[in-house]
């Protein structure tokens, strides 16, 4: 056993207070990049799986309910639910298997079941299927790869994939029976209008799942993984402390705003301007996301890591969180303008609103670009409170499960909130908005409770 598993210090938090200036910071270690870019891949592909059928979703939903579009949100909540409430019942015993095992066989069965889901959702008939294929090892074996001089940047290119998220692939390729008849005129592709972007996605993921079987290297010590009983992880009850639980809470605060917002974008941009959307196309969605996709991979690429050196950790936290309240202050604003020119401007041939509309969706991804460095952030504070390296999978199983919380309630809140505001017409079907700021000034406070960089290390 080396002399690090065997010390004191080993209970300590593995990560060490965040300089605040850089010229007090020690020379950084360069990141290994070559085993990192195999996690960072499947975190791209991850991502792909999710926000790939973003551009169509609405029109999926649509189908699946006989056209009635005030149903589509209430249907989007249930799927949203499902989903993080199976995330939710497996996240902290994933994290928890991880310990035991070591992250490399947990990662390859979650790349496997997703390539399984993106399937089901091709195919998808019934609402239930799709429900059905709605179904935090990667941040472990991240923390695991750097140390305190290089851990914002790691934390940081980890969204990076998720940030690129290929909302292209499913706005390019859905319905290719009408967009490349040449190529893609069979019955399959009739009837299964949104089988191939799913398909495509899938194919990377499987690329994924070789590529980590063959060359990804376990992060988790030899010595831990092969004598699992004689220095077994500690025991869950022992995770529960303070520290582990506001860090965990800081990721519920930025999960609980980006998935409520994330849970209404693709189906205000696709709802009718009448209703309260944009009315755009899903290739035109397509092709915004995919361009916000790159810019924001550029932001998270090269951005966060400087931030958090120079003003602290808790300070980019807190400033990430609160622009979630313009953000959603902006969606009325957009369909104010979206209504003036469709209503009036567009029969005289005027354009300025739709332009303003435009210009005002183009503020809102930039913002949001900003509240995405929040992940990061979060991760730091998550991987820099476990006790222990045998306990940082499952205080990332814990951190996960508390996010799925958050997941489940922000978009199922939302998308339930925002059918109503429609249907009963509630501030004019623009209540979820400011409800939503609402409770992201709150979330905005409770940042103050955690401190000012990572945790410093315990006096055993």
């Amino acid at each position: 056993m080396d002399d690090d598993e065997s010390q004191p210090a080993e209970r300590a938090p593995l990560l060490r207070e965040e300089l605040l200036h850089v010229e007090n910071n020690p020379k950084r270690t360069p990141l290994p990049f070559g085993q990192l870019s195999i996690p960072l891949f499947l975190r791209f592909c991850e991502s792909a799986s999710w926000s790939s059928i973003f551009p169509f979703i609405n029109n999926l939903l649509l189908s699946l309910t006989g056209g009635d579009e005030t149903k589509v949100a209430y249907y989007a909540s249930i799927m949203d639910v499902s989903g993080n409430t199976l995330a939710l019942l497996a996240g902290m015993w994933w994290g928890r298997i991880s310990d035991y095992v070591g992250r490399k066989p947990v990662i390859l069965l979650g790349t496997a079941a997703m390539v399984i889901s993106l399937l089901l959702v091709g195919v998808s008939k019934t609402f239930w299927i799709l429900v059905l294929s709605n179904a935090g090892i990667i941040k472990s074996a991240i923390g695991e790869m750097a140390d305190d001089t290089n851990r914002a940047d790691a934390f940081a290119l980890l969204h990076v994939p998720w940030a690129i998220g290929t909302p292209l692939i499913g706005g390019s390729l859905a319905n290719p029976h009408t967009r490349f008849p040449d190529l893609f005129s069979g019955k399959l592709w009739q009837d299964f209008p949104y089988l191939l972007p799913c398909a495509t996605v899938a194919f990377a993921s499987s690329l994924g799942f070789l590529i980590l079987l063959i060359c990804f290297r376990e992060t988790l010590p030899r010595n831990t993984t092969l004598e699992p009983t004689s220095n077994p992880p500690p025991a869950v009850r022992t995770l529960l402390t303070r520290r582990v639980l506001l860090s965990a809470s800081s990721y519920v605060l930025i999960s609980f705003s980006h998935g409520a917002y994330l849970a209404i974008q693709p189906l205000f941009l696709a709802m009718p301007i009448p209703i309260g959307g944009l009315s755009l196309q899903p290739t035109q969605i397509g092709y915004i996301l995919g361009f916000y996709g790159f810019y924001n991979s550029l932001v998270q690429t090269f951005l966060p890591g400087r931030l958090v050196r120079q003003f602290g950790l808790r300070t980019v936290l807190g400033a990430t969180i609160f622009v979630f309240i313009p953000i959603f202050l902006l969606f009325p604003l957009m369909n104010v303008y979206a209504k003036d020119w469709y209503f009036y401007q567009h029969r005289d041939g005027h354009t300025y609103s739709r332009f303003i509309m435009h210009a005002l969706l183009a503020i809102q991804l930039c913002l949001l670009s900003i509240g995405e460095m929040g992940y990061g952030c979060t991760y730091m504070y998550i991987n820099s409170s476990a006790p222990s390296r045998r306990s940082l999978g499952s205080v990332n199983g814990l951190a996960q499960a508390a996010g799925s919380i958050a997941r489940l309630v922000g978009p199922g809140l939302a998308n339930a909130v925002l059918g109503l505001s429609i249907e009963r017409g509630w501030m004019g079907g623009y209540a979820v908005y400011f409800l939503l700021c609402l409770l992201t000034v709150g979330s905005v406070g409770l940042v103050g409770l955690l401190p000012r960089g990572v945790w410093e290390a315990e006096n055993n």
